[in-house]
């Protein structure tokens, strides 16, 4: 599940001696200042108080357990970088103990009665439908001014976000909690963003990096353990898992859908939307729960299910499809011509409608 709950958050630099005051998504009000200023000094924090990777994998005094993911970990850039195609730089060569468990909160929000996401206006990169803090305070405050406006809000924590080159995305001590196709996926995913990333097309970004990130994984499991090994069948299992949930949540939409596009009041709708989604919740808790491999889907029942949860989880995974079909038909399977082609593509249109053309062309 974690997987879903990460965002691209920009960070935009301007000069090295303003480095402290380049922080997460711009804000396009008046405001914008003050939550630069804010946000800057927590990515100044974060970000001065980290060590060298190499420094530490030569110090006897390192623990085996941060030397083990230390190594893993350039495995699998190294891996991103040599079988993938993706960029090589410097992220991931430095590391951070960190009393968290993630890095920031990110509020998102849809319209209560359709599937319309709230965007907010950022220089350079366009419109993207999410905004993070470093602080729990600020993300609930922000929150709370958009329920007023009668938005369906979430706040998730988010563990990793791409600078896009612009600074040396670190390591933080709670990653070394994840299970191997979690790391491998996010390490990936990142470098994904840091490879291409098409500025206020925030839906192609995060289905390409979501598919990437995945594919890769798999493949550099498959290369490290074998596809018989309980590190592969553990990482199918819990992708399966997340394949399953995607799916359900899915239907739920659609039925959503149905009901947003039919005649009726608004009030008519809000409350025939509790009684759909209070629907699923039980079934979320009865007999769907059998359905997955993992303890940890057994709470489903608990989770905030409003219209932008259920939005967010549209914009990574809705074209996955298109993605692996592409991938599959006109790259041979292979993730380093892929990510060529979608460069080119890029370079060329609208890379999704360009895709779906070469797949229903001869």
């Amino acid at each position: 599940m974690r997987g879903l709950c990460r965002a691209y958050l920009g960070v935009m630099t301007a000069l090295p001696a303003l480095a402290a005051a380049c922080v997460i998504l711009l804000s396009g009000c008046v405001t914008q200042l003050g939550y630069l200023g804010k946000q800057g000094q927590y990515l100044w924090k974060y970000s001065s108080g980290t060590q060298p990777v190499q420094g530490l994998l030569q110090s006897p005094a390192t623990p085996a357990d941060t030397r083990d993911f230390l190594l893993r970990v350039s495995e699998i850039k190294s891996f991103a970088v040599e079988s993938v195609g993706l960029r090589n730089n410097e992220n991931y060569t430095r590391y951070r103990d960190i009393d968290r468990d993630h890095l920031v909160d990110v509020v998102s929000a849809c319209d209560a009665v359709s599937f319309t996401s709230y965007f907010w206006s950022y220089p350079f990169l366009g419109k993207l439908p999410y905004k993070g803090f470093y602080e729990r305070a600020d993300a609930d405050a922000e929150a709370a001014l958009l329920k007023k406006e009668g938005y369906d809000v979430i706040i998730r924590p988010v563990d990793a976000f791409s600078t896009l080159g612009f600074t040396k995305d670190p390591l933080y001590s709670f990653m070394k909690k994840y299970s191997l196709f979690e790391l491998a996926s996010m390490i990936i995913h990142e470098q994904t963003h840091a490879t291409l990333f098409l500025n206020g097309q925030p839906q192609f970004n995060e289905e390409l990096a979501v598919f990437v990130g995945d594919e890769g994984a798999f493949e550099w499991l498959s290369a490290k353990y074998g596809k018989d090994s309980e590190e592969y069948q553990a990482a199918v299992a819990e992708h399966e898992d997340s394949q399953t949930f995607i799916s359900l949540l899915q239907t739920l939409s659609g039925e959503l859908e149905g009901l947003y596009s039919a005649t009726g009041t608004r009030a008519e709708k809000l409350a025939r939307k509790a009684e759909i989604i209070g629907e699923f919740r039980k079934r979320l808790s009865g007999d769907l729960a059998s359905r997955f491999h993992s303890s940890s889907y057994k709470d489903l029942g608990k989770i905030p299910l409003n219209n932008a949860y259920l939005d967010l989880y549209r914009l990574y995974s809705s074209d996955i499809p298109l993605f692996r079909a592409y991938w599959a038909l006109r790259c041979d399977s292979s993730l380093s011509r892929f990510m060529k082609a979608e460069k080119y593509l890029a370079a060329h249109g609208d890379v999704k409608a360009l895709m779906r053309q070469s797949l229903t062309g001869p």
